[in-house]
């Protein structure tokens, strides 16, 4: 056996690469030939040093160890590199024809092919974690839920989750579009879709309990330090008469809806987006009147623990009234806002006694001159590109 340099040389570029391979000679019936027996990549080990290696790797194809290795360790430790790769590219070749001489192959007729019952599994599995690890069945079970309750409280969060729709849009995509049914306490697939617009209520009539647990769960699970409350209203309506809902009343629809009931919604949530406190009112709930009854809330319901700051308020116009700024400050909450006045004149007399300790800057001051890079013709104009 001997070593044989090859030279390629790649079309497109011209670039020429140099690799060595492990050769013997053969018989054959068209009289000797060259057959490779290990590829050995590009080799930094001098042409003198060649026959050395050979000599090494054929004594190692052979089952047997060369006397003369120790004497020669560098030679010897490309040598075992080589048969490395070898052995390893060997099994994996072993394995291949063995997976095709047990594959069961069969003919199929991509045209009269059907399937049925297919499910959504994917975004399932992902919220089902977080299930898992917000402890969710834990702290509805402390609310005094029995499995069956859970189950379809979990379609419908989880649902809502991964397909956002009404209850009866929820109930048809856990029936017929998804596998989330494998994933709950119990099977509520033939539950009906009462079950799951009746479970809607007894969670909001548990909801600051979950509110708390979660919060305190979400904390742990990602160590959270809150500095920052973010805190709004909306409103939605109803497209009925509602007059069985007590907090359903005519208000300015957000939505453009003024011919409809409506009810309000305020949500606060911290800076990293999970929600801290939720509190639905009527309709016709003027929004600043909200602000105390939610600050209130949320450091005693809301289940938090503050430390050694207060985490900063950060609300809209719609709120901040000249009374609300004076009760975020009274009770010391750090805070920021957009007035509902214009206060540049407050700060014109300001600017006015400031205005000579100002600093002139030029426009162009500090701006590098471009350079020309290159050019490109381009139909009849010459493109000029700078940096």
């Amino acid at each position: 056996m001997f070593i044989h340099e090859y030279v390629t040389t790649n079309k497109k570029t011209q670039t020429k690469y140099i690799t060595h391979r492990l050769v013997e000679s053969v018989k054959t019936e068209k009289g000797p030939r060259q057959r490779i027996r290990m590829h050995l990549g590009t080799l930094t080990l001098p042409k003198t040093e060649w026959r050395k290696l050979a000599s090494f790797l054929e004594a190692r194809l052979a089952g047997q160890v060369s006397l003369f290795e120790d004497l020669d360790p560098d030679v010897a430790k490309i040598a075992d590199q080589a048969m490395e790769h070898y052995l390893f590219t060997q099994t994996r070749q072993q394995e291949k024809l063995e997976r095709k001489s047990q594959e069961d192959m069969y003919s199929v007729d991509l045209n009269s092919a059907t399937t049925g019952d297919s499910r959504s599994l994917g975004p399932e599995l992902v919220a089902n974690s977080m299930w898992e690890r917000l402890e969710f069945d834990t702290f509805l079970k402390s609310c005094g839920l029995d499995e069956s309750e859970i189950s379809l409280s979990k379609a419908v969060i989880i649902g809502r989750l991964v397909a956002p729709s009404s209850d009866l849009g929820t109930w048809k995509w856990f029936c017929n579009r998804t596998a989330l049914a494998e994933m709950t306490p119990v099977d509520v697939t033939a539950r009906g879709k009462d079950a799951f617009y009746e479970i809607a209520d007894v969670l909001y009539a548990h909801k600051s309990q979950i509110e708390q647990g979660l919060r305190s769960n979400e904390i742990s699970l990602f160590s959270l330090n809150t500095t920052l409350f973010l805190y709004d209203l909306t409103n939605t309506y109803f497209e009925g008469s509602c007059q069985n809902n007590e907090l359903a009343a005519r208000g300015k629809s957000k939505e453009k809806r003024t011919d409809c009931p409506l009810v309000t919604l305020a949500l606060v949530v911290d800076q990293y987006g999970f929600p801290v406190f939720s509190q639905i009112y009527s309709g016709n709930q003027s929004e600043p009147q909200t602000l105390e009854e939610i600050l209130n809330q949320v450091y005693t319901d809301g289940g938090l623990v503050f430390h050694d700051i207060l985490p900063t308020i950060v609300m809209d116009r719609g709120i901040a009234t000249k009374e609300n700024i004076e009760l975020i400050k009274s009770k010391k909450y750090p805070y920021t806002i957009i007035e509902r006045r214009s206060v540049e004149k407050d700060y014109e007399e300001d600017f006015r006694n400031a205005r000579s300790t100002f600093e002139r800057i030029d426009k162009n001051e500090g701006i590098k001159p471009l350079i020309p890079l290159a050019t490109k013709q381009s139909g009849n104009k010459e493109v000029v590109y700078y940096v």
